[in-house]
């Protein structure tokens, strides 16, 4: 049997060790081609022995010298954002896209120019520059898999379905440490209750997206994009057991479900299997797990989020790009205790009231990387000033 190719992109990050688990587990399926971190070059040099790849690359280019002498000469080195968009034009059948924010985009872009598969666990980039996205996976005929776990449950239910045929989709949320609290009880929420995740064990960052359900208003953006799904027919749901990773309507009135144990291990190993499903040892779900599964609706108007989240899609342009960076900027000066966690979504909401009117473009038109580098700046720093 063939091998297939492999690139990873912010390998030394959760998806990435993720990822290595299943290739530990299938060695003989798999050629690592290229591997980059953020930083940690002793990790990567650790993981380069275990792995043979070509490449290495090191984002912080500070590190960059000091990871070519490690690294020796019979490996290729690259550092910095320019060695990020070199080292993606290495070609392979599958490319893992887990850097984290906009640093993402253009090694992105690359990587679907020169794979057939790209795995994409970047929510940041399909929210900033979708339409950029699906125009070079159609150009370059690349197929685009997301590896988050509710993207991937809709992918898995509508692989080989007529987007047409859909009613709903039913994105899930565990609701995070805080559901059911009142704005009193919320007002008193501290970054260490915030990060603590009921169900799953991530990021500081996303943790707390997942307490302010900035996550799932960012995956509406983000469906639309990946499914073609006008924002209406794309539903939020408190599903608490993180069972249920996603559901659909179809318009014969079928209602179509994924259920899974919560793991990211699943949905990176459909996306490295595609187009077959093979046998794995990842842990299965079994009847049982299925019992007293519960669901409820989410009213946008409860959620400030949401709302402002469907408010940017609506608005297009660079109004995403502007709700996606005032919410790091806004989460991580929650964290550092600058503001309240009940003020995460009024900041963002003055930032999009302030430098909204520039955004005169619609998201069908827009393209050029150097307007959404501009933009996510522009929004950074307003959401800074708003701070003080």
């Amino acid at each position: 049997m063939k091998k297939k190719s492999i690139s990873i992109f912010g390998v030394t990050g959760s998806v990435g060790s993720s990822t290595l688990e299943l290739l530990r587990q299938r060695k003989n399926e798999f050629d690592v081609v290229a591997i980059t971190c953020n930083k940690n070059i002793d990790l990567l040099l650790e993981l380069s022995r275990e792995f043979s790849p070509k490449a290495l690359c090191v984002a912080d280019e500070n590190y960059y010298l000091d990871l070519k002498e490690k690294a020796g000469k019979n490996i290729e080195c690259f550092g910095g954002n320019e060695g990020l968009k070199d080292i993606a034009n290495y070609r392979t059948d599958i490319v893992v896209a887990s850097i984290v924010g906009l640093a993402g985009l253009e090694p992105l872009l690359n990587s679907i120019k020169n794979s057939s598969v790209i795995a994409l666990a970047n929510k940041e980039c399909v929210v900033a520059a979708g339409s950029l996205i699906k125009k070079q996976t159609k150009i370059n005929d690349c197929q685009i898999i997301p590896i988050d776990s509710e993207h991937n449950a809709i992918f898995q239910i509508l692989d080989g379905k007529p987007i047409e045929d859909v009613s709903k989709i039913f994105l899930t949320a565990s609701g995070g440490p805080f559901h059911g609290l009142n704005q009193d009880e919320l007002s008193k929420v501290t970054p260490e209750q915030a990060i603590k995740h009921p169900v799953w064990n991530m990021g500081k960052k996303i943790s707390v997206d997942s307490a302010t359900l900035m996550n799932k208003g960012l995956e509406i953006i983000e469906a639309h994009h990946l499914f073609a799904l006008e924002s209406k027919k794309i539903q939020v749901i408190i599903h608490k057991q993180s069972i249920i990773h996603g559901l659909t309507l179809m318009k014969n009135g079928a209602l179509l479900g994924y259920f899974g144990k919560p793991s990211m291990l699943n949905p990176i190993d459909h996306a490295l299997s595609w187009p077959v499903c093979k046998n794995n040892d990842i842990d299965p779900i079994s009847i049982e797990d299925l019992n007293n599964l519960s669901v409820e609706s989410v009213s946008d108007e409860d959620f400030k989020s949401i709302y402002l989240s469907r408010y940017a899609l609506e608005k297009g342009g660079f109004y995403p790009i502007f709700l996606n960076a005032s919410n790091e900027v806004a989460v991580n000066a929650f964290l550092e205790n600058k503001i309240k966690f009940l003020d995460i979504p009024d900041v963002i909401e003055k930032v999009i009231e302030e430098i909204g009117h520039s955004s005169n473009k619609s998201l069908e038109t827009m393209g050029n990387i150097e307007e959404i580098v501009m933009a996510d700046t522009e929004a950074r720093i307003k959401t800074l000033e708003i701070i003080g």
